[in-house]
This record gives C-alpha cells, sequence and structure tokens, in this order.
C-alpha cells in the first residue's frame, strides 16, 4: 500500500508520545528480540526490526539480521511507513523511484523487499514500525500481513507494559526519598521546637510571660510551615516568609516597606528567618520603631554575587540603646540564624533606630539543586 499524504497528528505530537516511552538507547531486551524473530519466521525474510523513528534517525529496539543500530532517518524506509494510513510495502525496491537510489539499496545491506506494520501508541501516534526486509523481492500474503500487525500491537504491549513499571518503579522511588525527607524535616522542625520552648521559657519574667511568648513564635512557625505545604514542599519565598512573619503582629501593613529580588528559601532556612523577624517585630512594637505612631520598619534584601543580604531598618521611633541584660533573649534566636544558613549576623543600635544585617552565602539560604 502506498503512504499517504494525510496524518491524523502532528510530529512535536508524535514525538512527545515516543519520549514519553523512555526506550531509546536502551539495551536489547528478550521480550522485544522475540517478537522480531517471530516475525521474521512467519515472513520467510532473513531480517527484521522494531524500529523507532525520532527527530533525526530511526533507533533499533531490537535488529535481526543487521549489525546496525540506527540509521538517519532520511534513509529509513520506516520514515515513509509511519506516514502511511496502513501498512507500508515495497515488494522491490531497485524498481521504486523513491528508493531505487537509497544506499540502503545500492550498498549493504542491499535490501529489496520491505512491509512494515505501524506501532501505534494507545492514542494513536506511529513511533515506528515492526518491519520485515529482504535482499531480494517479495510480497507478503494476507495471513502473513495480519500476524505481522497482530505482532506489532504486541510490540506495543510490550511498549506500555514497561512504561508502566518503570513509572511503578519510580513512584516506589519518589515515595520512599519523600518519607525520607519528610522524617528529616519532622527532625529537624522538633529540635527547633524544642530549643523555642527551652529558651522561651528559660528567658521570661514569669511563666505566663514565658508561655505567651512561646505561643506566638509557634504561631509564626506555623505560618512559615503554611507556606510550604501549599506550594511544592521544595522552597518558600522569602517574601512571602517575610509577610507572613510580620502579619503576627497585627500592626497595619502601610508601617512596613518591604522588597527584593525573588529569594527561595530552604525550609530551614525559613523557619529561621521567620522566627527572626517575628522577635525583631516584636521588640520594634515593644521598645523600637513600632512603640512610636510616626515609626515605620524597613525590610529589604539584595543578591551581590553568590551572596544574599538582609537588613532590617527601623527609623521614626525612640532612641534605642543596646540592652544591659539577657531580657533582649531573641538575641540568641536571631544569632542563631546566622549559624543556620552559614553567614553572619550583626545588630546595631542607634539612636535612630535598630539596624539587622544578614549576610549568607545564595547555597546557605536555598535548597540544594
Amino acid at each position: 500500500m502506498d503512504e499517504g499524504s494525510f496524518a491524523p497528528w502532528t510530529e512535536a505530537d508524535r514525538l512527545r508520545a515516543l519520549e514519553s516511552y523512555d526506550v531509546l538507547d536502551t539495551p536489547a531486551e528478550a521480550d522485544f528480540d522475540d517478537l522480531a524473530r517471530i516475525a521474521a519466521q512467519i515472513c520467510g525474510t532473513p531480517m527484521a526490526l522494531i524500529s523507532l523513528v525520532d527527530a533525526r534517525r530511526q533507533w533499533f529496539k531490537s535488529a535481526l539480521g543487521l549489525s546496525v543500530s540506527e540509521t538517519p532517518r532520511e534513509i529509513a524506509f520506516c520514515n515513509h511507513a509511519i506516514r502511511a494510513p496502513d501498512m507500508f510495502s515495497v515488494e522491490d525496491a531497485s524498481r521504486d523511484p523513491r528508493f531505487a537510489e537509497n544506499p540502503l539499496v545500492t550498498g549493504d545491506p542491499n535490501l529489496r523487499f520491505y512491509t512494515g506494520a505501524p506501532l501505534l501508541s494507545p492514542e494513536g501516534y506511529p513511533l515506528g514500525t515492526l518491519c520485515v526486509l529482504d535482499t531480494k523481492p517479495g510480497r507478503l500474503t494476507e495471513a502473513q500481513r495480519q500476524a505481522l500487525a497482530a505482532l506489532a500491537r504486541q510490540v506495543i504491549t510490550q511498549l506500555e507494559l514497561r512504561k508502566m513499571l518503570a513509572a511503578q518503579k519510580k513512584d516506589a522511588e519518589l515515595r520512599q526519598l519523600l518519607v525520607q525527607e519528610l522524617q528529616h524535616r519532622v527532625k529537624n522542625t522538633l529540635t527547633t521546637v524544642q530549643a523555642v520552648v527551652s529558651q522561651s521559657l528559660r528567658n521570661a519574667a514569669s511563666l505566663e510571660e514565658g508561655r505567651e511568648t512561646l505561643s506566638d513564635r509557634l504561631f509564626t512557625m506555623g505560618k512559615a510551615h503554611d507556606i510550604f505545604t501549599s506550594g511544592n514542599w521544595q522552597t518558600g519565598p522569602l517574601a512571602d516568609i517575610a509577610e507572613a512573619a510580620i502579619s503576627t503582629g497585627g500592626q497595619p501593613r502601610e508601617r512596613y516597606r518591604i522588597g527584593g529580588p525573588p529569594v527561595e528559601l530552604s525550609a530551614r532556612a525559613a523557619l529561621g528567618i521567620a522566627l527572626t523577624l517575628h522577635e525583631l517585630n516584636t521588640n520594634a512594637m515593644k521598645f523600637g520603631a513600632l512603640s512610636n505612631a510616626t515609626g515605620v520598619v524597613e525590610l529589604s534584601w539584595e543578591i551581590e554575587g553568590d551572596l544574599v543580604k538582609v537588613e532590617w531598618r527601623e527609623t521614626g521611633g525612640p532612641p534605642v540603646v543596646a540592652p544591659t541584660r539577657r531580657g533582649f533573649g531573641s538575641r540568641m534566636i536571631v544569632t542563631a540564624l546566622a549559624g543556620e544558613v552559614r553567614g553572619t549576623s550583626h545588630v546595631d543600635y542607634r539612636p535612630e533606630g535598630l539596624v539587622w544585617r544578614l549576610t549568607a552565602p545564595l547555597s546557605g539560604m536555598s535548597p540544594p539543586g
């Protein structure tokens, strides 16, 4: 049957379908070799191929009677076959003007006869062919053609089975990685919670004050956690973490000026940043700029090379002096953040307001990869 001029698919869609099987350039497999061997036996030919046609070549998942694993697409008989509406046959290539000058005909392996049954995906995309070939002219009987078509369907069944098994294996691996990641994150979170509990109660003037401080800090951690669970569980935007941290104070949003380039934080860095901003915000409301009706906070960050620089700057509030007692218990949390992200942190107590700066490598702030 001659090739048709109309194909109810686009080449881009066909290639995407082929790529979804992740089969190109994989080792030989007995299940496919058996089907090629049976095809050659039924059709009485010395050669049989399971040929998959990608953008530039035809690649053989199984090659009986040929010593090569692929040929350029422009000389491939299968390149014509995938465009045909049905089985594609060439009874004598040396007399067919489409193939008479083809190097596969004029030279090794000196092809004359070809019949290819299309390998149709469940969506109807022709991935390639199951084809039989000979060095002498020939013709298949109707029974042989039907058998070749049936074997081609079995090739697709094997490809689908292979695809399904690979997906199951991948899903199992992903589930295992997810469990390990969740275990790791739970451990890290519990460690952080334990430290926050200990610090909150130890530095409080009273048990009631300690409980209130602890409640606020855990609420802030929960807000940061919500950002991750609503996203991809891998990263959280610094801008979102900052907005969540200041929102726990209940101050009008216009008292803050927040901005900077997109920075994605790892879960561990996000918790540290959220707690630090919460502490700075709380102290600003008690003793700093936000305790004054005219005071404002500027929170900004920038990327310089492989460094992230974050700054919290208070202005318009009462004069700020360095604490003389351990009452600035949040200083421990602010300092601990620097260690979490492999950076440096510094607080200046200036008459015009407190300034906190963090400088950290981007690799310490963001998740690996």
